[in-house]
């Protein structure tokens, strides 16, 4: 009982403490794909596979295209690049009046 208790409270943890990350499907691993190239963001390149953290996104809507990359005897090749909407909503407003009830 105490190792199932033990389990649940790692598993909640890790649920509170994760945040959100830009995954994609990875294309046929026998294209090569050593990149993905990301506009729209401070982060314009990140190593395959896609797993970028997004945590830090602004509120509001940000607007991304993302491509597959591979680089090799003929250069850097890119997919057609993708688009994404990232939204990330709005903090909560503030409370109002806080105060003593007896």
């Amino acid at each position: 009982m105490k190792t199932l208790l033990s389990i649940a409270l790692i598993l909640i943890a890790t649920t509170v403490f994760a945040t959100p990350f830009l995954i994609c499907d990875a294309p046929d691993p026998s294209e090569g794909i050593t990149h993905y190239k990301i506009t729209g963001w401070s982060l314009t390149q990140t190593p395959a596979p896609l797993h970028m953290d997004v945590a830090s996104a602004v509120v509001g809507t940000t607007n991304l295209t993302v491509a597959a990359c591979r680089t090799d005897v003929w250069g850097e090749q890119c997919s057609v690049a993708v688009p994404f909407a990232l939204t990330r909503p709005a903090n909560p407003s503030a409370v109002s009046l806080p105060r003593l009830a007896p």
